[in-house]
C-alpha cells in the first residue's frame, strides 16, 4: 500500500503529521486536467478583447487616429501573404499611419465589419481573431469580401503586435486582376488545356 505523509496546518504555525493512504487522499478535481485559459483569466482579458474587436471596426471604417490610439509606439504588423507591391512588415506606429493613408487614399472606400471571433491563446495577453467585412476598390469598384486571420499580442494593455493572413486572390481580384477560370471565362493556369482536348 502506497501511503503520503501529510502535514496538517492549523491556524497556529504548528502541524502534525497524517499517514492517508492513496485510495483515500482528497482530490481537487478543480484542478485535474485544467488546460490553460491563457488571456481568458486575467483581469485585462476583457479590455483586451473589446480593444481587439474595436481595432477591426475602425481598421474597416479606415478611422485611422482612434487606430492608432489602440496600438503601441514599437507596433509591429506582419501580413505575409500580400500582393507584389504592398508591404509585408510593418514596423512602429508612423508607419502604420503611412500605411493606412496609402491603403484608403489609394486602394479602397471606407468599409465595414460584418463578423470578428476573438479567442485567447494559451500565452497570456495573445488572441485569434478571425474577421471578415467588405471594402470597395476605389479603382475597379469591385467588392472586396475579406476574410482575416490574425494572431495579436498585446503589451501593456495595448496592441504590440499583429500577424494576419487574408485571402489574396480575393483581393487582387477586387483590385481589377481578371484570372481565367476564377472570375472570367477559361482554365486559368492550365492555359494549354485547350490544345491537349484538342489533340486528344
Amino acid at each position: 500500500m502506497i501511503c503520503w505523509l501529510i502535514i496538517e496546518r492549523s491556524t497556529g504555525t504548528t502541524g502534525r503529521l497524517v499517514m492517508i493512504s492513496m485510495t483515500t487522499a482528497p482530490r481537487d478535481r478543480r484542478r485535474v486536467g485544467n488546460r490553460s485559459t491563457g488571456s481568458a483569466g486575467l483581469p485585462d482579458a476583457a479590455v483586451e478583447r473589446a480593444a481587439l474587436e474595436r481595432f477591426y471596426e475602425l481598421l474597416f471604417l479606415q478611422d485611422h487616429e482612434q487606430v492608432l490610439d489602440l496600438v503601441t509606439d514599437d507596433v509591429r504588423f506582419h501580413a505575409p501573404w500580400q500582393p507584389p507591391g504592398m508591404p509585408t512588415m510593418i514596423e512602429g506606429r508612423a508607419e502604420l499611419h503611412e500605411s493606412m493613408l496609402w491603403w484608403s487614399t489609394e486602394l479602397w472606400s471606407p468599409g465595414s465589419l460584418s463578423r470578428i471571433a476573438v479567442r485567447p491563446f494559451a500565452t497570456a495577453h495573445a488572441w485569434l481573431a478571425e474577421v471578415e467585412g467588405e471594402f470597395t476598390a476605389l479603382e475597379s469598384e469591385r467588392l472586396y469580401h475579406a476574410m482575416v486571420l490574425s494572431e495579436v499580442r498585446f503589451e501593456g494593455g495595448a496592441i504590440a503586435e499583429v500577424r494576419q493572413y487574408h485571402n489574396t486572390l480575393n483581393q487582387i481580384i477586387a483590385l481589377g486582376a481578371d484570372v481565367p477560370g476564377i472570375n472570367v471565362p477559361g482554365y486559368g493556369l492550365g492555359s494549354n488545356r485547350g490544345q491537349d482536348e484538342a489533340v486528344a
